[in-house]
């Protein structure tokens, strides 16, 4: 039954996903005593139904010639009127958005509705409002009615019933990760149409690419820069910086061992790239004197192209500090400080 009821639900949600091309469907005339015998004869109504092989994956399936025998097991378990296929068709749909409610998590209703969607009135658009009032009044039956589902007499002889009442659990899943997707492309394009943050890139793009010259030592401007000692850096050393907000980003890579270095532009669909050929490297470190050590140390980035690139990087072990900063001639990080360039910037792969 379980399976059965989830797949109720997911073909339902699976309409958030859809169009709403149409109006409203026309209200069936649903009665309180049509909806209360549903919800009490659903396992004789719908095993009756699948003996005479008018049910077909979660509806009722009948051709003209079926259609009297339909009726004639509806209207004896209560459900009334020449429509009362119909009738058990939108309260069926009516049920799917009250179980829905319960089966849908608060992380998902969260995910819809940062997206702009209610998923129960997304839901409600595909049935009546009158006939949903009417089921809605018997809500706790209608629920229980399909909890309570007893499928366990249908045929399972057949690979049909086998795939009609096994994959609930992987539907409702796929569905859940296409809502992620749905929800992380839309923060992506949001990031995408920050104007700042766009400018920003722009205008370091514009700065470095124009970088001269040496800016000085960083750790020259520390306390302890007597301390300090050239040193040998390790072999394989990568300086990075990685993508970590949205597409409007700098990314960087200096490979010390092969001597290039590639820094990535983009902002607002624009794509630029600065290419350097590093000629000299120099390392400079030293222990930093706390209670638990640490250390601190700074590489210098000669390139063939004309700017010195600087990164410095201090870690108090004790306090679980770290410090990072970066020094190019001509190119004024402090002015997007509130990115927090000068900390957690660059990567050292040792």
């Amino acid at each position: 039954m379980k399976n059965l009821f989830k797949k109720f639900v997911a073909v339902g949600l699976l309409v958030l996903f859809a169009s709403s091309m149409f109006a409203e469907p026309a209200s069936t005339g649903i009665t309180d005593s049509d909806v209360k015998n549903w919800a009490k004869n659903l396992n004789p109504i719908v095993n009756e139904l699948n003996k005479l092989g008018l049910w077909n994956d979660d509806s009722i399936n009948a051709t003209a010639k079926q259609k009297s025998s339909a009726d004639a097991i509806l209207n004896k378990y209560g459900i009334s009127g020449s429509n009362c296929i119909e009738k058990f068709g939108m309260i069926s749909g009516c049920a799917v958005v009250l179980v829905s409610a319960s089966e849908l998590d608060a992380q998902s209703i969260a995910i819809l509705k940062a997206m702009g969607m209610d998923p129960m009135e997304e839901l409600k658009k595909n049935v009546n409002s009158k006939d949903y009032a009417v089921v809605e009044a018997n809500s706790k039956a209608v629920v229980k009615a399909y909890q309570n589902l007893d499928t366990s007499s249908f045929d399972s002889g057949s690979s049909d019933a086998s795939d009609d009442y096994s994959y609930g659990d992987a539907e409702l899943a796929d569905l859940y990760s296409r809502l992620g997707d749905a929800f992380a492309k839309q923060a992506a394009e949001s990031e995408d149409r920050d104007p700042e943050h766009a400018e920003a890139i722009k205008k370091l793009y514009e700065q470095i690419s124009k970088a001269k010259g040496d800016s000085g030592y960083i750790y020259k401007t520390k306390k302890s820069a007597s301390k300090y000692k050239k040193t040998n850096y390790k072999k394989g050393t990568v300086l990075t910086k990685e993508n970590g907000y949205g597409s409007d980003e700098l990314t960087w890579s200096f490979d010390l061992d092969k001597k290039k270095a590639k820094l990535d532009f983009n902002w607002n669909k624009n794509s630029k790239t600065i290419n350097y050929t590093i000629t000299s490297v120099e390392y400079y470190y030293t222990k930093v004197d706390s209670d638990m050590g640490g250390e601190s140390k700074e590489y210098v980035v000669t390139t063939k192209e004309g700017p010195v690139f600087h990164f410095f990087d201090e870690w108090d072990f004790s306090g679980n500090a770290f410090h990072k900063q970066i020094g190019i001639k001509g190119v004024d990080f402090k002015s997007i400080a509130d990115w927090n360039w000068e900390y957690n910037t660059w990567s050292d792969y040792n």
